[in-house]
């Protein structure tokens, strides 16, 4: 058959919720009539769609499989006159597979396998699905048809050749898409379910303009939006690209609606016309036809007629090409537009911008998806306490944009609150910090003096072990700590199911690494939103807040050391002083667990860029390289009992789905010792 000259597209983005089934079943239905309302003839729905995309093991319920083709077979009327791409997972011959369906014109038409799982990190696809081999077609029976199931290419009049490729397959070097595009596609889709990471849109986009450029297609991507379950924020990214160039892109992070559509009419005639030029497309066309690239993929061929009427957009010549200047991100100048921002956020407020809006989306997802009325804090005037107080605030506020002023803070008042519970060893610093900042974000706030509660725990310690507990003792230190903190973990917890509310953890993701956070005291709470944020990174971020939203009470939290404030105050505890430098144990974390470098290898890695701030002194690194080693083993256990959190970062710490490591080992005995000989050769070498 022939190219048509031009294609109506689309590509949706949806919140989906695991096993909604009637919510799904209705949004996907609302992107369909969108789409056909708009006269897209091709719509891109992401991965998985139907059922949601983080099921774990419910992937082996047969419910779960039974009711995603119940709900493919209800949604494929609303397919007529239309081609529909739906994810949902499927069983053939008592193997699961993670698969698209092609609907079109009220049938299924194909199915369509992901090849390559995403197994490794977070992700654990191997677990439940098995990839489809490449090249390889069969029959299956789907909603009462029998339809090819492989590695297909589908002809349908008016949108002309496509192939798809799901996700993890669009990342691999050897794609998929690739094929599909020798194999005569001029349009490539990616339905996916790719969760947020700092920095990872950026890639995103990039790697949809390269596959569009490289392959002479026009590539249409997308993902999720929200939390679909926990753990995975999906920040909604959607484009359409062509031959290198981003034609439309979705705003992201979308709070106060459920899906997120962009269409294009495509010319697909500029595509046929550039691949006949370039003599090295010809040649690997050729090569695929002898069949030193694979098989060719099958084509299957679509009945009916899904042309469009709209020409394709003018080009602009090449001499004005890329002379346009627009905002630092395009998906997320609808924020700005709607007044969710101070300001328009430039290149340098991205990083945290997007930091705000992925924690904020979590809360909001959590607490709506879960039925749950508001949250409680401690409050400690600190820096882990306020970021995530900022957090549930900024929560509120991009889910109720039409809120300004004095009435979002009576919205946050009505699902937010706050404790300070001081003891003899708070400041004066640290309760006015905590009250300032409630104050400015409009949150309820309480206050207590918890000393007379502290001391009876002492005194019936005192009595039942036959001793006087006092700091002078180096082993009651740490006891007249925690008993601070536990008190404090229970009381917020009285406030918490006073008010109906979840509570809040604080602990943060350097804390977490090496056990300084004490069990059922700061970490106490039935979520944990900073859990995977560096302590390095928070300081940065409230200085960056408190620039960018015009919050003065930061200020107070960031100016002093952080402090736990356990112990007197004429022993001038800091957090640093406890641990080390948080620039120097966030280096060692990501070089201990995300490059996975034993001691000596950090040493060897970091001490060029940091032997200035130990005055060139290896062995104070090499103390520190020992300390973080030994706690981070030791702290395992701790790790184990963390509240659920939000996954934001290229690697975490859960033991659920990021970083496994065992909590009964021999501490790096060896390696530290191979740690001490390296350094002392150095020194005497030195």
């Amino acid at each position: 058959m022939s190219t048509p000259l031009a294609a109506h597209v689309a590509a949706a983005t949806l919140n989906q919720t695991v096993g909604d089934w009637a919510g799904n079943t209705r949004r996907i239905l609302a992107a369909i009539a969108e789409a056909r309302r708009r006269g897209a003839k091709l719509l891109v729905l992401p991965e998985m769609c139907i059922p949601g995309y983080s099921l774990g093991d419910r992937l082996m319920m047969r419910g779960t499989l039974d009711r995603s083709l119940a709900v493919l077979r209800d949604v494929l009327p609303s397919t007529r006159g239309m081609v529909v791409l739906v994810g949902l997972p499927l069983r053939h011959r008592d193997v699961l597979y993670n698969v698209v369906a092609v609907c079109a014109d009220g049938r299924v038409v194909g199915v369509v396998p992901k090849e390559n799982l995403a197994t490794g990190d977070v992700q654990y696809e191997n677990r439940w699905f098995s990839g489809w081999p490449r090249g390889h077609v069969e029959v299956t029976d789907l909603a009462g048809h029998h339809v090819p199931m492989g590695s297909l290419l589908f002809d349908a009049d008016g949108i002309g050749r496509f192939g798809v490729e799901i996700c993890e397959d669009g990342w691999k070097g050897i794609r998929p898409g690739s094929l599909h595009a020798l194999g005569g596609a001029h349009i490539v889709a990616n339905p996916s379910a790719s969760w947020f990471t700092l920095g990872k849109h950026r890639v995103r986009r990039h790697m949809v303009e390269q596959i569009s450029r490289e392959d002479h297609v026009v590539y249409l991507y997308t993902s999720l939006l929200g939390c679909d379950a926990t753990r995975l924020i999906f920040d909604g990214s959607v484009f359409v690209a062509q031959d290198g160039g981003i034609l439309a892109e979705g705003r992201r992070f979308v709070f106060d609606e459920e899906m997120e559509l962009i269409d294009r009419v495509i010319d697909l005639g500029g595509l046929e016309r550039a691949r006949m030029e370039e003599g090295s497309w010809r040649q690997q066309v050729e090569s695929l036809q002898r069949g030193e690239l694979g098989e060719v993929p099958q084509v299957v061929r679509v009945e009916g007629d899904f042309g469009t009427d709209r020409p394709p957009p003018a080009v602009e010549p090449y001499w004005l090409a890329g002379t346009e200047t627009g905002p630092a991100d395009p998906s997320l100048q609808h924020l700005y537009e709607r007044g969710l921002l101070p300001k328009e956020p430039t290149e340098r407020d991205l990083p945290h911008l997007e930091l705000e809006l992925a924690l904020a989306m979590g809360l909001r997802e959590y607490r709506k998806k879960c039925g749950i009325p508001g949250f409680a804090l401690a409050l400690s005037g600190g820096r882990d306490s306020t970021m995530v107080g900022l957090l549930v605030a900024r929560a509120i506020a991009y889910d109720h944009p039409e809120l300004k002023g004095d009435a979002l803070k009576a919205a946050v008042r009505g699902c937010f609150t706050t404790a300070y519970m001081a003891t003899e060893n708070s400041g004066d610093q640290t309760r006015e910090a905590a009250r300032r900042f409630s104050e400015e974000i409009g949150a309820e706030h309480l206050e207590a003096n918890i000393q007379a509660a502290v001391d009876t725990h002492v005194a019936i310690a005192d009595a039942m072990m036959g001793i006087s507990l006092g700091w002078g003792n180096a082993k009651h230190d740490v006891p007249l700590q925690n008993v601070q903190a536990r008190l404090r973990g229970s009381l917020i917890w009285m406030v918490a199911n006073l008010r109906g509310y979840l509570l809040l953890a604080t602990s943060n993701k350097s804390e977490a690494a090496v056990g300084y956070a004490t069990m059922d005291g700061d970490t106490s709470g039935g979520l944990s939103p900073i859990a995977d944020v560096p302590k390095s990174l928070i300081g940065v971020w409230l200085d960056w807040a408190e620039r960018f939203h015009g919050l003065s009470s930061l200020g107070l939290v960031t100016r002093v050391p952080a402090t736990a404030e356990l112990r007197p105050p004429d022993r001038k505890q800091t957090d640093e002083d406890d641990l080390m430098p948080f620039f120097v144990l966030d280096q060692l974390m990501f070089h201990f667990v995300q490059r996975g470098q034993d001691p000596v290898e950090m040493f060897r890695t970091l001490w060029p860029a940091l032997s200035e701030r130990y005055e060139g002194d290896p062995r104070r690194f090499a103390t520190h390289i020992r300390k973080f080693v030994r706690m981070f083993c030791a702290a395992q256990w701790k790790r184990e009992r963390f509240a659920i959190s939000f996954r934001v970062a290229a690697f975490d710490l859960d033991p659920k789905t990021g970083f496994r490591f065992p909590p009964v080992q021999s501490p790096f005995t060896e390696e530290l010792a191979e740690l001490d000989r390296y350094v002392a050769e150095l020194v005497s070498g030195g």
